[in-house]
């Protein structure tokens, strides 16, 4: 066999390398837990609440939905946290905040007994907030089954007091299904909650800050539409169903629906 010469050997290795695909490494956003390049921080404009929201984060929520609107939610509001988990009966973090005497906690959850914000007497809240005292609600973030295995399993959440409030419109969650009319994003539902709060005297957000969560909320659900029909690309999810415009989706009959909120 012929041996090949220096300049031949250089010119096949060179053809080697450029037939070699390279792939620019990815970062991730550890405040949004997007990678960076597509993250939406930029837009998020952080603002303080006298409410402090304690998000109960399910862990499929944490590790598979790195989409989720809970993260957005902590990196917007300042006075909140979240707590991974889904049985926390034992979870020293929200047990403290429940004993301490110098908060008011409440679980943001439908049911019989919730306290509406919307239309029902506030004034247990407007005492709460006379008398010092903080107002701690929890969430559960989660998918609404996950939501409600975590409402019966966690026995301190599952006995505090409940408080939602009457929604004016569906979820703007259009990527996504959801089981009921009245069934929003955490994201939505503080929106929502602080904007009724704000309205009832609970809250005060001059200027409406809250608004903010909106933004970036759409930002990234015309993100997630804009990869679900990009055929080069798998969808946010993963898969490579694409997307369908939510009044071309076959709607569940009413009757095979299981319950999806633990009754109180």
């Amino acid at each position: 066999m012929r041996p090949m010469d220096k300049a031949a050997y250089i010119e096949l290795k060179r053809k080697r390398l450029d037939a070699v695909v390279t792939y620019k490494k990815e970062t991730t956003c550890f405040n949004c837990y997007w990678i960076k390049e597509n993250c939406r921080c930029h837009l998020i404009k952080p603002f303080d609440t006298e409410i402090r929201f304690v998000i109960l984060m399910h862990f499929k929520e944490a590790k598979k939905e790195k989409l989720g609107t809970g993260r957005i939610c902590r990196a917007t509001l300042r006075n909140s946290e979240i707590i991974i988990g889904i049985d926390f009966t034992r979870n020293e973090e929200v047990n403290a905040l429940i004993r301490d005497p110098r908060n008011d906690c409440r679980v943001m959850y439908p049911g019989r007994k919730s306290l509406d914000v919307s239309k029902d007497d506030v004034s247990p809240l407007l005492e709460t907030k006379k008398s010092g005292r903080r107002l701690v609600i929890f969430l559960v973030d989660g998918t609404w089954q996950c939501a409600k295995k975590m409402m019966r399993q966690s026995l301190n959440i599952r006995s505090l007091p409940r408080i939602g409030f009457t929604a004016s419109h569906e979820s703007i969650f259009y990527i996504k299904e959801q089981p009921a009319a009245y069934c929003l994003s955490t994201l939505e539902s503080i929106h929502f909650f602080l904007s009724e709060a704000d309205r009832r005297g609970v809250e005060r957000l001059p200027g409406r800050p809250q608004d903010n969560l909106i933004v970036v909320f759409k930002s990234m659900i015309d993100f997630m539409v804009k990869c679900a029909l990009d055929p080069s690309r798998s969808s946010y999810r993963g898969s490579k169903t694409g997307y369908s415009p939510r009044e071309t989706r076959k709607k569940r009959k009413p009757s095979a629906m299981r319950s999806i909120v633990l009754p109180d």
